[in-house]
């Protein structure tokens, strides 16, 4: 099995040189998050929510064998029943502080664009015979995704377990057009182990596969989810069913799970809106509504509609519009339709945030399958109207095949042109901020306050209370008791309790929570008579307080 390695690798890479320079573009995009990350992290551009939460749940678990949260006063799971976490593990074991999950992440989020290439390569063959152009074109839908803003959008927003979701959704849908069954179920384990919510993107994901087996490229695949029988037969519609109902039992079961781990007896077993603004519960509640009460429905899609159509158009024009030409394909987007666009929350539609992760890897799917399709149409047309195929004759004619290339090389550029201003690696001049809050990679400075705090989080005693802003919680993370304000529940209660206090003297963070926010606990007299200043970093106005006085039980 292993004889001969020397002269079989070299000839596995000349084989798939295509490949491994497509997964070296890849890779190079990954080293260019990861020092956005590290950039981010050490210029104070991280918060609690969710790098923050996510890197002291590890720590607790490293030490305690649960998914604990002190800041949040809760398990984790609770609030997102994410049995991925369990990867992080090992990882957080090794490299004990946040930043190594927010490159683990970058890394899931830039492969993803390989995944998309490999796609191309799949899907496109059967129309493009030119290798170079096919190969070109595929590299193009790669460069497409990691310059596209809502894939940066991911990396922008330091830490989510939603980011890894498009990586897992391009992989299963991959899976599928290569007839690979084992790793098509590994890659839906993975989706649904993000999240359980993340059932109905799975149900919908294999909803596609089964309309799109109907389909002339469809027909070309011979298994799906059972190897004994026709795709399209009644034993795969029945296994599709089965897989239905698992899907719903796993969301019961996590119910159940999430109501036990915090000690309630009920729990719901219907998948959600957005969790956020949304006047209606559920999609089956939204659904009833369009017809029980149309002017009521169209009054909550419209709620902060400017934002929203700004949104679905970038999406779409980052694409040069192609997905449009796969109508059935858009059937992936209503997850994130029903779950984001009935709120009135922002962030869901806005870049900056990791909600674009439900989007990103159905905007490609169908942006290729619409590639697919428009290629199918000219063909169409060419074949069946003879002025026409006349007139690309005498075109084709004056086109030289390096022609061909340049054009499709044109056309990669529009579409990084498109995408470029909106995305973290957009140069200040030209860089648009409509509808957006996308850090920059030109605009984080880090200025030494990071490995100030971390210096500091090591030499404060563990078991220690401490009470800081929601930019400063990472750096303190493996602290057993660390809180933030404004976010942790009840710390306005029992501010005596907390040995320290580190803030940021009149930062954004600091100022958020009225009466209550770090910067009015720190100039209440009451509470500043009992506080002593022991450090400082003067560059970034860091204080860090210490409460000399007895602490009460």
């Amino acid at each position: 099995m292993f004889s001969n390695l020397h002269e079989r690798i070299p000839q596995y890479i000349r084989y798939h040189k295509k490949d491994f320079l497509a997964f070296s573009i890849a890779f190079s995009f990954f080293i260019v998050f990861s020092i956005f990350s590290i950039l981010q992290y050490y210029s104070l551009g991280t918060s609690a929510f969710d790098l923050g939460i996510n890197a002291q749940s590890l720590f607790v678990f490293i030490h305690e064998g649960v998914f604990y949260s002190p800041m949040l006063g809760e398990n984790t799971l609770v609030q997102h029943f994410s049995i991925f976490k369990f990867t992080q593990v090992p990882i957080y074991y090794l490299f004990p502080f946040p930043l190594s999950i927010m490159i683990y992440e970058d890394l899931f989020i830039v492969m993803g664009g390989y995944i998309v290439y490999l796609l191309s390569m799949e899907l496109l063959k059967d129309h493009i015979k030119s290798v170079k152009l096919l190969y070109l074109v595929s590299i193009g839908f790669l460069l497409a995704y990691e310059f596209s803003p809502f894939t940066e959008s991911l990396i922008s927003f330091s830490f989510h377990n939603m980011a890894f979701l498009p990586f897992f959704f391009l992989l299963a849908f991959y899976a599928f057009l290569t007839e690979r069954r084992v790793l098509q179920i590994i890659s839906l384990a993975f989706i649904i182990s993000l999240h359980a919510n993340f059932i109905y993107i799975v149900a919908i994901l294999l909803l596609y596969e089964f309309l799109f087996l109907h389909t002339s490229r469809g027909k070309k695949i011979g298994t799906w989810l059972s190897a004994r029988a026709k795709p399209t037969g009644i034993r795969n519609f029945s296994y599709f069913i089965i897989f239905i109902a698992f899907l719903y039992g796993y969301l019961v079961f996590a119910g159940f799970m999430k109501a036990d781990i915090a000690g309630i007896s009920s729990f719901s077993a219907l998948p959600t809106t957005g969790e956020v603004g949304t006047p209606v519960s559920s999609p089956i509640a939204l659904f009833l509504l369009l017809f029980h009460n149309p002017r009521e429905f169209a009054s909550i899609m419209g709620t902060g509609s400017g934002g929203k159509i700004f949104y679905l158009n970038l999406l779409f024009g980052s694409n040069i519009y192609l997905p449009l030409f796969s109508p059935v394909s858009l059937i992936l987007l209503l997850p994130y339709i029903m779950y984001a666009m009935p709120s009135s929350y922002g962030a869901y539609y806005q870049l900056g945030y990791q909600y674009s992760a439900m989007v990103v890897g159905a905007i490609y799917i169908s942006a290729i399958i619409g590639t697919y399709n428009l290629i199918s149409i000219g063909k169409y047309i060419y074949g069946h109207n003879k002025s026409i195929r006349e007139q690309l004759k005498k075109l084709s004619a004056k086109i030289h095949g390096n022609d061909s290339l340049r054009i499709v090389g044109i056309v990669i550029v529009i579409v990084i042109i498109i995408s470029l201003p909106f995305g973290l690696l957009s140069p200040p001049a030209i860089q648009q901020t409509d509808h957006s809050t996308m850090n920059d990679i030109f605009e984080l400075h880090p200025d030494g306050a990071a490995s100030f705090l971390i210096n500091v989080s090591r030499n404060l005693p563990q078991g220690s209370y401490i009470l800081t802003e929601n930019s400063l919680m990472p750096y303190f993370s493996d602290h057993f008791n660390i809180y933030s304000t404004p976010w942790s529940p009840g710390y306005e209660s029992v501010i005596s309790k907390f040995t320290y206090i580190i803030i940021q003297n009149n930062s954004f963070w600091a100022k958020i929570g009225g009466n209550y926010s770090l910067q009015s606990i720190v100039n209440n007299s009451s509470v500043n008579s009992n506080y002593t200043l022991i450090d400082s970093y003067t560059p970034a106005h860091i204080m860090v307080l210490e409460n000399k006085n007895d602490i009460p039980a």
